[in-house]
């Protein structure tokens, strides 16, 4: 389908209108709902089969026609961009507010922090958003350069924030962060991303209270080290 700009979504004509038989029948609903009921559908269809599911295969799954589906998302990249955005963790400054918060070890307050970023959705949604981050990386779908700004604002530098605090480093007001920085922070927030891909996509036998566990032991592991190679002079040549 060749790209073009995206209509005002209208609501779904009547049933009676559509030829050609459904598997069942879809309720009849406003533009917003649809939409919403398309995405979320979407996102089901491209954690189990990836991206080369079908556009033919989803509107079988909601019981419309694929010309229903154009109206709301005029290419499958549309559609794509659309379930991302719905996974994407709405995640503000505010949310930082954690890792400063006085009183609490640092290993504790970004235990506190990585427990609201990655399982604050309940395990049907992580499992769905781990699933489609491998899936994309396999179909060559740009996400890291698409959110690595969103990721470094939200994610990376509150934490290396933190940890330089930590250190007794100057903030990042008055050293940018470097980038040997950035890949040290990357390093836990992989490890933590790695732990779900294990319980929800390789399916080991992790519960949610020991996925929560795994993840403090994870980050009390990873602070010392960190905090001696932040402050080894070699770590600022490097």
């Amino acid at each position: 389908m060749p790209s073009r700009r995206t209509p005002r979504q209208p609501a779904d004509p009547p049933a009676s209108g559509r030829a050609g038989a459904r598997p069942r029948r879809a309720r009849r609903l406003g533009a917003a709902e649809r939409r919403e009921a398309i995405v979320a559908a979407a996102a089901a269809l491209f954690a189990e089969r990836g991206f080369t599911g079908s556009t033919r295969a989803l509107a079988a799954r909601l019981g419309v026609t694929q010309a229903l589906l154009y109206r709301y998302f005029p290419t499958k990249a549309a559609l794509i961009s659309a379930v991302f955005e719905a996974f994407r963790t709405r995640w503000g400054p505010e949310e930082a507010a954690v890792l400063a918060a006085p009183g609490l070890p640092l290993a504790e307050r970004l235990a506190r922090f990585y427990r609201g970023y990655l399982l604050r959705h309940g395990p049907g949604r992580e499992a769905q958003g781990m699933r489609l981050l491998l899936h994309a990386a396999l179909a060559g779908i740009d996400l890291p350069m698409r959110y690595a700004a969103t990721l470094d604002a939200t994610v990376l530098k509150p934490v290396a924030e933190a940890m330089r605090a930590e250190a007794g480093l100057p903030p990042l007001g008055a050293a940018p962060l470097v980038g040997a920085e950035r890949e040290l922070a990357m390093g836990l927030h992989g490890a933590l991303v790695f732990l779900g891909i294990r319980r929800h996509v390789y399916r080991a036998p992790i519960t949610a209270e020991a996925h929560a566990r795994l993840l403090a032991d994870i980050i009390a592991t990873y602070l010392p080290g960190a905090l001696a190679r932040l402050r080894s002079p070699a770590f600022a040549r490097s």
